[in-house]
């Protein structure tokens, strides 16, 4: 477990993180989205004990990282954007180098190797190596140690879209018996693989919290009504509705996206009593869980420079 408050750094006069505060728990993904510049990297290298923070602290499984940093950072796995690696050695022999660094037993390399799928190019050299196969060894480097805190910035930039896949696939697996923290601004890397969000912009944390729970509050009250015939008219004679929006499905029947006239008003029970006196037949009836774009809309386009 990994737990930071009130995080502040300042580049001369630049406020680049300003009191942002971190949680995240063994067995969840913690994703930190926003733009270019929003502070993520440096969030993470504080996490991390690359850079002290200005104000603030970093607790790694109760140990301050500060205080006590040797061995606050052994319990912690850190993969940089620039997924760094000895070019010249053989896969095999850079994770053996990093298990003398950390102190543990050389056949930890064998079980990073497996769980990083990288069996087929262990004694391969890692310059003569892809994209693909580079980030899989910087991430075995990050877990050789078999961290408690794994965190990776940027860790899908510059793969391909197959890649890509695999990698978060991979992640997830990972997150099974530890805390992973990862940085993107890719919204695809967010809605697959995080259960929590952090939104960031201009260094302050404008929205945190599980993903589910974020994107119903940026649904704004919307609920999701899935119709055999077009719902339209009867729909928009509930007094609650502002507005709606149906598309037909490819099994014919309809789906209604509905936005209430005040975001605290629950539309299910009036939508539920029109459908039923206009004889309608309807499967689904439910809150829209919204998506991240909503999230950030309602959370990042709206927030201060």
């Amino acid at each position: 477990m990994l737990e930071a408050h009130g995080l502040t750094r300042r580049f001369g006069p630049l406020l680049a993180v300003d009191q942002v505060s971190v949680t995240a728990l063994k067995g969840r993904v913690t994703g930190m989205l926003g733009p270019n510049g929003a502070g993520k990297t440096t969030t993470l290298r504080m996490l991390c004990g690359v850079l002290r923070p200005d104000e603030g602290t970093v607790t790694l499984d109760g140990f301050d990282l500060l205080t006590h940093g040797r061995v606050a950072r052994a319990r912690l796995g850190w993969l940089p954007d620039t997924a760094p690696a000895w070019d010249e050695l053989r896969v095999d022999q850079w994770l053996t180098l990093r298990t003398r660094l950390y102190g543990v037993g050389e056949s930890s390399v064998n079980i990073a190797i497996d769980r990083c799928d990288l069996s087929s190019v262990r004694r391969r050299i890692i310059g003569r190596l892809s994209r693909g196969f580079r980030q899989r060894v910087a991430l075995a480097a990050a877990i050789v140690h078999d961290p408690a805190v794994l965190v990776l910035d940027e860790p899908g930039t510059g793969l391909d879209p197959l890649q890509q896949r695999a990698f978060r696939s991979l992640i997830r697996e990972l997150a099974e018996d530890r805390a992973v923290i990862l940085s993107t601004h890719q919204v695809a890397d967010a809605s697959a693989i995080c259960d929590d969000l952090i939104l960031l912009s201009g260094g302050r944390v404008r929205a945190a919290g599980p993903l589910d729970a974020l994107q119903r509050v940026a649904s704004r009250g919307r609920v999701v009504l899935e119709t055999q015939s077009d719902p339209t008219e009867v729909i928009n004679s509930v007094s609650s509705v502002a507005s709606s929006e149906t598309k037909k499905l490819d099994d014919g029947w309809h789906r209604t996206c509905i936005t209430p006239t005040g975001a605290t008003v629950d539309l299910r029970s009036d939508i539920a009593s029109a459908v039923t006196r206009a004889d309608m037949h309807w499967r689904e009836l439910g809150p829209d869980q919204g998506t991240i774009d909503t999230l950030i809309d309602h959370h990042l386009v709206t927030a201060e420079p």
